[in-house]
C-alpha cells in the first residue's frame, strides 16, 4: 500500500512539474483568447473519429487475441474501453489488468490469455511509435524561421534539426537493440549480463527480465506473414487515424492549421512524453510535449498550449465516460482488477497455446 501511495505521489509531482513548465512562459490572455476564437463545431468530427478509432482498435485486438479464443470486435469494444477509461483515472496503468478481467467475465477468456494479448498490443504500438520516431526528421519539417526561447534556452531551426536527428539515431539504436532480444542466444547473453551486474538492484533486474520475456514471447506469437501483414496494416490505420483527428481539430483553430505530417509528429512527441510516469490521464507530460511539438513548426506558445489541452480533454472525457459505463455494465472494479493482477499468475503465453486455432482465426480475420 505504501508503494502504491508513493508511486501515486511521485506521478502527481511529475504532472504538476510538467504543467508548471508548460504554463511558465505562456500569456494567460493569449491562451484564453485562443479558446474563445476556436470553432468548437470541429470538436464533433474530432470526437467521432476518436471513438471510431477505439472501435477499430477492437478489430485489431480480435486478431491479436485469436490464438486464445475468437471474440467478435463488437464484444471486445467494451473491455477495451474499460481499459483505457481506467488508465485515465487510476494509477499504475490499472486498465491493462481491467481489460482481461472484463474479457474473462464477459466471454470466459482465460485471464492470462487476455493479459498476454493486451501486452502484445502494447508491444506492437511501441514498435510502431519507435519507427515513426526514427523517421521524424524526414517528415516533421521544422519552421526555418523559428526562434523560440524556452525555459532560458534559445532554440532555432538548425539546433532543433540537429537535436531531432540525434534523437532519431538514439531511437534507431534502441529499436535495433530490442530486436536482437528475439535471437535466443543474444537474449540469454543479455540476461546473464543483467544478473551479473552488482550495481543494479534486484527489483530492477526482475522488472527488466520480465519486460524482456514479455517482449520476446509476445512478438513470437505473430509468426505467419499473413498475421504480420494484418497487424501492421491495422496498427498503421489506428495511429494514422489518431493523427488525422489532430489535423481535423486544427481546422477549428484560429491562426494555424497543421498538415497531416505535422499531426503525426505532434502525436509521436506526445506519446514519447506520456511514457514518463505521471498522474493518471497523463496530464502535464501530454501538454508539455504537444506544446513543444507545435512550437517547432512555428505555432506561438499560447495557441499551441490551448490546442494541446483541448485535444487532450476531448480524448480523455469520452474515453473515461464510456469506459466507466462498460465497467458498471460488466461489474468490473478497480479493486478487483488489482486483486487479479496481484493474486492470479498469468497463464502460458499465446505462443504456447493452440497454434492451430490461431491459424484458423487468422484466416477468418
Amino acid at each position: 500500500m505504501k508503494n502504491k501511495s508513493l508511486h501515486l505521489a511521485i506521478g502527481l509531482a511529475v504532472s504538476v512539474f510538467f504543467l508548471w513548465l508548460a504554463f511558465r512562459n505562456v500569456d494567460v490572455g493569449e491562451l484564453w483568447a485562443a479558446f474563445q476564437q476556436t470553432n468548437w463545431l470541429w470538436a464533433i468530427p474530432f470526437l467521432l473519429i476518436t471513438i471510431g478509432n477505439f472501435y477499430y482498435r477492437s478489430i485489431r485486438w480480435r486478431i491479436l487475441l485469436g490464438p486464445a479464443k475468437w471474440v467478435s470486435s463488437h464484444r471486445l469494444f467494451g473491455p477495451l474501453m474499460i481499459g483505457f477509461g481506467f488508465n485515465n483515472i487510476f494509477p499504475a496503468r490499472a486498465g491493462e489488468f481491467a481489460r482481461p478481467l472484463a474479457l474473462l467475465k464477459q466471454d470466459q477468456v482465460p485471464y492470462g490469455a487476455g493479459f498476454s494479448s493486451v501486452l502484445l498490443e502494447r508491444l506492437v504500438d511501441m514498435l510502431c511509435l519507435l519507427i515513426l520516431f526514427i523517421l521524424l526528421p524526414l517528415y516533421f519539417r521544422i519552421d526555418p524561421n523559428i526562434e523560440q526561447e524556452l525555459w532560458g534556452f534559445r532554440l532555432d531551426a538548425s539546433r532543433l534539426e540537429d537535436l531531432s536527428w540525434q534523437m532519431s539515431l538514439m531511437a534507431m539504436v534502441l529499436t535495433a537493440g530490442l530486436l536482437t532480444f528475439l535471437i535466443p542466444p543474444m537474449k540469454r547473453f543479455y540476461l546473464s549480463v543483467l544478473h551479473w551486474l552488482p550495481i543494479v538492484p534486484g527489483f530492477v533486474k526482475e522488472k527488466l527480465e520480465s519486460f524482456v520475456n514479455s517482449f520476446t514471447t509476445g512478438l513470437s506469437t505473430i509468426k505467419s506473414p499473413f498475421l504480420v501483414t494484418m497487424v501492421a496494416f491495422h496498427t498503421a490505420v489506428v495511429w494514422g487515424t489518431i493523427a488525422f483527428s489532430y489535423q481535423v481539430m486544427s481546422w477549428g483553430f484560429p491562426g494555424f492549421t497543421i498538415t497531416f505530417a505535422q499531426a503525426v509528429g505532434f502525436m509521436v512527441v506526445t506519446c514519447v512524453a506520456i511514457s514518463i510516469p505521471s498522474s493518471p490521464g497523463y496530464w502535464g507530460p501530454f501538454e508539455l510535449g504537444g506544446m513543444v511539438a507545435l512550437m517547432m513548426v512555428g505555432v506561438p506558445e499560447g495557441p499551441a498550449l490551448a490546442f494541446t489541452m483541448l485535444v487532450h480533454f476531448l480524448q480523455w472525457a469520452p474515453t473515461t465516460v464510456i469506459g466507466l459505463f462498460y465497467a458498471g455494465k460488466l461489474h468490473v472494479s478497480h479493486q478487483e482488477a488489482e486483486h487479479f493482477a496481484e493474486e492470479i499468475p498469468p497463464e502460458p503465453p499465446l505462443a504456447e497455446q493452440d497454434t492451430a486455432a490461431g491459424g484458423d482465426t487468422a484466416r477468418e480475420a
